[in-house]
């Protein structure tokens, strides 16, 4: 559920500038649905605590939240938005370690959960992108971390795709698609304020491209693998010979 409401929330930045009378009901909805789902997931998980449960897919409700900061400002919830992103930053760096001492020390994922090992990408892009949107002069510092650790978390799930395209296809090998995207909407950001403000490091809108291109591919190559698994007679229709 978390991924839905936190793609309406991304969505209404768009719709926002397009079409604000449905961008507002519809962000007011997907923050309502959001927040009770990170209630109820808190409460079952608090309630049958294992330290092995930890998994990356934990940042998704907590920092997930941010999502709700990229339209909040053109909506007119400035105060609001600029609160939730810094409650949700300073979030994301108490868990981080938590979920890495996890994965490091606490044995190996299970086999259907690896892919979500993705997800390490998404938080911290989300917080840089969150954080470039609401605050129109951001602390050279604080914007200098979040986007080190990004480009950092962003290379290694690289790294990750290369074993997780191996394995068999599984829905939840999705959780590569939100991260590889929201990466490169967080370094397009990141780029345009570097052109306006630190031009020496503007050449990372390189980086950007590529971000983006392999967004591209995974949106594609995970949208024709579900088909596949679905509708597995469109496939053989398509490799029937003529």
């Amino acid at each position: 559920m978390a991924p839905m409401s936190m793609a309406l929330l991304v969505l209404c930045d768009y719709l926002a500038i397009l079409l604000p009378k449905i961008a507002h009901p519809l962000w007011f909805a997907a923050l309502t649905l959001h927040i009770t789902m990170m209630v109820l997931f808190f409460s079952f998980q608090i309630s049958n605590f294992k330290f092995t449960n930890i998994f990356p897919s934990w940042f998704l409700y907590p920092v997930g939240v941010i999502s709700s900061t990229l339209a909040g400002s053109t909506l007119g919830h400035t105060v609001f938005s600029q609160n939730m992103a810094m409650v949700c930053i300073a979030i994301y760096f108490v868990m981080l370690p938590m979920v890495l001492y996890r994965l490091v020390f606490a044995g190996k994922l299970p086999r259907p959960a690896r892919p979500t090992l993705a997800i390490m990408a998404a938080p911290v892009n989300l917080s840089l992108a969150a954080y470039l949107v609401n605050f129109p002069n951001p602390d050279p510092i604080l914007a200098g971390a979040l986007s080190g650790i990004a480009i950092t978390m962003t290379l290694l799930i690289y790294l990750c795709y290369f074993k997780l395209m191996r394995l068999k296809f599984q829905p939840s090998i999705a959780a590569v698609t939100f991260p590889s995207v929201i990466s490169a909407i967080a370094m397009q950001r990141l780029t345009t304020w570097f052109a306006e403000q630190h031009t020496q490091w503007v050449w990372l809108h390189w980086f950007g491209f590529f971000e983006i291109t392999i967004a591209t591919v995974l949106v594609v190559w995970v949208s024709a693998n579900y088909l596949k698994m679905y509708w597995p007679e469109l496939s053989f229709k398509l490799n029937k010979p003529k």
